[in-house]
């Protein structure tokens, strides 16, 4: 993992560029929470069901959330997960991201950002729109947010 990815923005950030894109986009109906922090979805999806109670909310039901972004240092956060699964649940999300248009990530992240660089080129939506709320970089960040062209 890399130092200090654990740090992500306040949550409200995240809520407010998700009601951003609402404004943006009124058709939108679900909205996929994701995070290698359980804590941080557990309290995301209690602001989601007090702030935007209509939104359906999509999880990835099988992710370990294993607290950090190496299957290498599995054992240090999470018992009883194996790099197996940590595998497995890096995959299942990244295959539900591929049929998401909007993005609210933070760069800190190299795998969000290689998640939205990833929806640009392979994913299902047609126009693919990144909002970042982290005030770091990586090497696939400027990517992620602007795309490839």
């Amino acid at each position: 993992s890399a130092s200090g990815e654990l740090e992500c923005p306040p949550l409200e950030e995240y809520l407010k560029k998700v009601k951003e894109f609402l404004e943006f986009d009124p058709r939108i109906e679900n909205v996929i929470v994701t995070s290698e922090d359980k804590s941080a979805c557990e309290e995301f999806l209690e602001i989601l069901n007090k702030e935007l109670p209509s939104l359906r909310v999509i999880q990835n039901i099988g992710d370990v959330q294993q607290g950090t972004g190496s299957g290498s240092k599995l054992e240090a956060y999470t018992e009883g997960s194996s790099n197996a699964q940590v595998v497995a649940s890096a995959l299942t999300s990244l295959h539900m991201h591929m049929r998401a248009r909007y993005f609210v990530l933070t760069s800190k992240s190299t795998w969000t950002s290689t998640i939205a660089v990833m929806a640009r080129v392979y994913g299902f939506a047609s126009e693919v729109i990144v909002f970042d709320i982290g005030p770091n970089k990586n090497t696939f960040a400027h990517l992620a947010r602007r795309g490839c062209a």
